[in-house]
């Protein structure tokens, strides 16, 4: 029986699994995956060994931003379903002992939410301080802010007379945080969920509430809207929701660095449980292309797991519905799919913390090589391919660049076989499938003792019923290379070495005398190195157990 007061840290010992609702499974066959769908797959949910499910919006929207623009925040979307799906969601899975974690977005508003309607009606209406405002000047914009979409972060209201702020989309104003009333509308929604089951949140873009209050230009962009000075007051008072509705919390919390994030996610007067940081997966520019650095991998995860060592608690990922497939971005998702997909995936499962499975993930799901802007939906990678054509790229360099990193190659539907749709839908789906599914599905991988799914599975297995795994210390063995990534797992004098090779080449390692009593527990590798001296295959991965001597 699933009881958050009692046990108010479950999330300590859990793997979560984020569900993208429009792409998981369509059970009424409109080629949009549903409410229902994600029902008919808890069976395979709970196979996975998973404890919670996270679950990106499916609330009312006009979908401008794939429901990251919610226009009511106690209804669903009728394309997902009804609010009796919901509850019915919520309870069917608790009855599988699987909490479920819904993402609320409170940085802003869809400008079709009731709030803004009204907002945006006059400067008198009750409304209007729930959004950002500055009068225009003769025309001329409030600042040289820029939308994280692009373009600038201000747009026009001919009612008021005024221009509106939003960080995202034009149809995304942001709401206003130094207005109490905000925090108490917000407050309510919280509450509400609560009463009916939910046990967490993720929070979208939680860093940008607090906005540089003197609106002046800036020279950084980030000083005008993520994590500007004064946030502290702000997240702790919206804690205090949270902690009184024993709701788990993970913060979306780019850009933080690791010793702010000391205070954020402090265990004693912290304000969120976990927040997900992106220094691991931000070498480069948003829609640039080029190979992963394995030292400086190393160096960005390692800094966090040593950082927030006995103060807080780490969210581990490679994916999720914003980012390119972990396989196709550190991996080769060509000649070595399987191999990298494993390799990776014990690479980041076995550090401290929670670890985020993105639907597919377990699979190997890849990028999608789409040859139009035409099969794109992201509205961020159609600004992109408009903003290059424009600067003078070719089709062929821009499209190039949206295999690598567009948004939409995690959001093409699950694989679940290998069907025209595969077994997504028997309808045509709102965004093409990957054709890769007719080798990487679900039915392929099940049967297949050695696939990426079953790897999974085992290192969910592992995770989840060794203390040394949940709590034992995390130490990085510095390899001084390229290639290698391996750390230890230790508590007392017991431990886990966790040895991979991220790379297309072969690999040698010696492993140290002070581990004793070495036995191999789990690896991708059908040679099976001995580990004195150890000549590692591309991509393989070793874990071993050992006494320290």
């Amino acid at each position: 029986m699933i009881n958050n007061q009692q046990n108010p840290t479950w999330w300590k010992n859990a793997v979560g699994y984020q569900i993208y609702p429009k792409s998981f499974y369509d059970s009424n066959n409109d080629g949009i995956g549903d409410l229902q769908g994600i029902i008919q797959k808890i069976p395979y949910i709970k196979s996975l060994g998973v404890n919670f499910v996270w679950l990106s919006p499916f609330f009312a929207s006009p979908n401008v931003d794939n429901g990251y623009d919610v226009s009511n925040y106690e209804d669903v979307d009728p394309q997902y379903g009804t609010l009796d799906d919901t509850f019915k969601m919520i309870d069917d899975f608790h009855r599988n002992d699987i909490r479920v974690v819904f993402d609320l977005v409170i940085n802003h508003t869809s400008d079709q939410h009731r709030w803004f309607q009204e907002a945006k009606k006059s400067v008198d209406n009750p409304y209007h301080d729930f959004y950002i405002w500055r009068k225009a000047d003769n025309g001329k914009l409030p600042n040289n802010w820029v939308s994280l979409f692009g373009g600038s972060a201000w747009e026009y209201n001919p009612a008021t007379d005024e221009y509106y702020c939003h960080l995202f989309a034009k149809q995304q104003p942001d709401l206003n945080w130094e207005n109490p009333k905000v925090h108490q509308a917000v407050t309510k929604i919280i509450d509400w969920w609560a009463a009916k089951g939910v046990d967490g949140f993720r929070l979208d873009a939680i860093s940008h509430l607090k906005k540089n209050q003197s609106f002046a230009d800036v020279s950084d962009q980030e000083d005008a809207m993520n994590n500007v000075p004064g946030i502290d007051k702000l997240l702790a008072e919206l804690s205090a929701d949270f902690k009184r509705d024993h709701l788990m919390t993970v913060g979306e919390a780019g850009g933080v660095p690791v010793r702010r994030a000391r205070q954020w996610v402090n265990s004693k007067d912290g304000y969120f449980d976990m927040i997900f940081q992106f220094d691991h997966v931000s070498f480069w520019e948003k829609f640039t292309v080029g190979q992963v650095d394995v030292a400086r991998l190393r160096q960005a995860l390692s800094n966090w797991q040593t950082g927030l060592e006995g103060i807080g608690w780490n969210a581990l990922f490679l994916e999720n519905h914003d980012l390119p497939r972990a396989v196709s971005y550190f991996g080769n998702d060509t000649t070595m799919r399987s191999q990298s997909a494993t390799a990776l995936a014990m690479m980041y499962f076995l550090m401290k913390g929670t670890p985020f499975i993105y639907q597919g993930q377990e699979l190997g799901m890849s990028n999608v090589d789409f040859e139009t802007i035409d099969q794109y939906r992201d509205l961020d990678s159609k600004r992109f391919y408009r903003e290059e054509l424009q600067k003078g790229a070719t089709k062929a360099q821009t499209l190039f660049k949206l295999r690598s990193k567009s948004r939409d190659n995690a959001r093409t539907p699950m694989q679940w076989d290998r069907t025209s749709t595969s077994g997504f839908s028997s309808h045509k789906p709102w965004i093409e499938v990957n054709p890769n599914h007719v080798e990487i599905n679900v039915e392929t991988e099940e049967t297949n003792a050695n696939s990426v799914l079953n790897f999974y599975r085992k290192l969910v297995e592992l995770r989840r019923h060794d203390p040394i795994l949940l709590d034992g210390q995390y130490a990085l063995v510095n390899t001084n290379d390229h290639q290698l990534y391996v750390y230890t797992r230790e508590s007392g004098r017991s431990g886990y070495l966790i040895i991979t090779n991220l790379s297309d080449q072969p690999a040698s390692y010696q492993v140290p005398d002070t581990y004793q009593n070495l036995k191999l527990v789990l690896t991708n590798d059908s040679e099976k190195q001995r580990p004195a001296s150890m000549k590692l295959q591309p991509w393989s991965a070793y874990l071993y157990k050992y006494e320290r001597n």
